[in-house]
């Protein structure tokens, strides 16, 4: 999604609502006198129209129908009071480019909100001045609200079998945005994104990488706190709430898929070639375990500061040393209950020691003991997506060696909680009539 910048944004708004710099013209009265940004509307042409940023990628107007848009509106302006919350915004150039526009271009900056039809609109003439007027006009309203509108694109298979893992993801999202007044600010959601990218593969595994974004529902809008890149779709709903729009699945033989959910510059690099690069080595760090298990007695010498936990007194006691090359939240220690499903083994979890961080600085001595093939100790922590990830210790049966070993606790399902309302998506049918080429 293309995002408007601030700074223009918070230049437009300030000339709207407190007149900075030059004073708009307005008319003494809706009759008898024409503010300059109701001339131009009235007369603006569709070869006098460079550039119609929009908000969403790839989405192009017809300048035609732009013009003719603005030709009509002209004649509805309106007395009606700015409510001074604006969720959408266009802005249409007249000069400048083609490489290039800037604020000191001739343009108009229209701006609408969710009281249907009713726009505010600001003309910059080019040469220092500005003049702003409101108007109450169908059409115009829904050009600039469509300019928002979400393309939805769910493989419904890819995403019926990850379900549970992604519709608990947008539950503690919407969980997390709450203010001191109120814990129900988003009410639901709808996934609007989850399509198969491609699949990257080196020597450390195959990686399925899936485009992934779920829209939130809220009652009222004023009380979300619109932080980061956040907006308000054409259909009402809060969008870039999530910044860790990639999902990715590693390919496995075991029980389950492990998965990992990035963040959304995954792809960063000055050429696709690079970009894709760049992807492999975060991925392949993501799915690097953050700490490490090792006999205690090779690698305790020398370490004088550290936790220390017992789990079990039952001999042969073993002792295990817990360290991370950088510090992990929210570390744990779990119990594991191994359940025999029928063609595989589900794991049910019990917390028994708790660290808010586990720092490089300071390793954790766990005393445990091993019993037989089945795992009955291990660890978790949260990632920098907000995952828990959790970890089996088991002793290898090759060098017997500490290793963890990656399992998805029976905790997750796709059940909300407090009557949160999941909603996949459907079509969207478009309102009103402007030409998205």
């Amino acid at each position: 999604m293309k995002r408007l910048p601030i700074i223009v944004l918070t230049l437009a708004l300030c000339l709207l609502t407190a007149g900075c710099g030059a004073k708009p013209n307005e008319p003494d009265d809706g009759d008898s006198a024409k503010a300059e940004i109701v001339e131009r509307m009235a007369t603006v042409t569709a070869e006098e129209i460079k550039y119609v940023p929009s908000f969403v990628a790839d989405v192009s107007l017809n300048a035609e129908e732009v013009a003719s848009i603005l030709n009509e509106a002209a004649e509805h302006r309106s007395k009606q009071p700015d409510s001074g919350l604006h969720h959408y915004t266009m802005e249409i150039y007249l000069s400048g480019g083609p490489d290039a526009y800037s604020s000191s271009d001739e343009h108009f900056v229209f701006f609408a909100g969710l009281d249907e039809n009713h726009i505010n609109g600001i003309y910059f003439n080019g040469k220092g001045d500005s003049s702003s007027m409101s108007f109450e006009d169908e059409t115009l309203y829904w050009l600039i609200r469509n300019s928002y509108r979400t393309e939805v694109q769910v493989d419904k298979d890819a995403y019926e079998y990850h379900q549970a893992i992604l519709d608990r993801r947008a539950q503690r999202l919407a969980a997390q945005c709450a203010s001191p007044s109120r814990t129900d600010i988003l009410t639901g959601y709808e996934v609007v994104q989850f399509y198969q990218k491609e699949v990257l593969t080196d020597e450390s595994g195959s990686y399925t990488v899936y485009c992934w974004e779920p829209a939130f529902l809220a009652d009222s809008t004023d009380a979300v706190p619109w932080v980061g890149g956040m907006y308000l779709d054409a259909d009402g709903r809060v969008c870039a709430y999530e910044q860790y729009t990639y999902f990715v699945a590693k390919g496995e033989s075991g029980n389950f898929p492990a998965y990992r959910f990035l963040f959304w510059d995954l792809y960063n690099g000055e050429t696709e070639e690079a970009g894709k690069e760049h992807a492999l080595q975060r991925i392949r760090q993501a799915f690097e375990p953050a700490v490490q298990a090792h006999w205690a007695e090779d690698v305790l010498d020398g370490i004088s500061d550290y936790h220390e936990v017992s789990v079990s007194t039952a001999e042969p006691l073993a002792r295990v040393l817990l360290s991370c090359e950088y510090a992990v939240r929210d570390f744990k220690v779990l119990g594991i209950e191994a359940s025999p499903m029928s063609s595989s083994l589900s794991f049910f979890t019990e917390e028994l020691y708790a660290l808010d961080e586990l720092s490089p600085d300071r390793p954790l001595l766990l005393n445990m003991t091993f019993y037989g093939l089945l795992p009955y100790y291990g660890v978790s922590y949260v990632d920098d997506s907000g995952e828990t990830i959790s970890y089996s210790i088991n002793m290898s049966g090759k060098d017997g060696s500490v290793i963890l070993t990656e399992f998805l606790p029976c905790t997750q399902c796709g059940t909300a909680p407090n009557g949160l309302i999941i909603k996949n998506t459907k079509a969207q049918s478009t309102k009103i009539g402007c030409t998205f080429l």
